[in-house]
Parts: C-alpha cells; sequence; structure tokens
C-alpha cells in the first residue's frame, strides 16, 4: 500500500510533504514520520495526517463518460 503525507497547515496555507511510504500503517518509518511532524505543531499550525494514494486507471465514475 502506497501511504503519503498530506502535509500541514499553517497560518491558513498548505505546505506539502514529499514524503511517500510504501508499506503498512504501523511500519516503524511512518511512525517516525508522524513523531516528527507532531512535535513540530504549534498554535497556527497543524499536521493534516496520511492518506492512501488511489488505484491508477481504476474507473471513479465520476469523470461524466456515459458507459
Amino acid at each position: 500500500m502506497i501511504i503519503i503525507c498530506r502535509g500541514i497547515r499553517e497560518d491558513g496555507r498548505l505546505e506539502r510533504c514529499d514524503f511517500v511510504h510504501d508499506g503498512s500503517w504501523d511500519d516503524e518509518e511512518l511512525v517516525l514520520h508522524e513523531k516528527s511532524h507532531r512535535s513540530r505543531e504549534c498554535q497556527d499550525c497543524s499536521w493534516l495526517g496520511f492518506d492512501v494514494s488511489q488505484d491508477i486507471g481504476r474507473p471513479s465514475g465520476r469523470d461524466g463518460k456515459r458507459t
């Protein structure tokens, strides 16, 4: 599974994070990345968490095309 970091929101702005992990939710690398973001959180900034990337080529049904 491909897990990506959603970045942080600071003073209303989104800041991207390029962290991508190919593994599972309990991998040590993922836990350490989360801890690094959480240790830098402040009053005006927050970490947005992780997301799972979508499969490429899998039809979503939202493209407006008729089948």
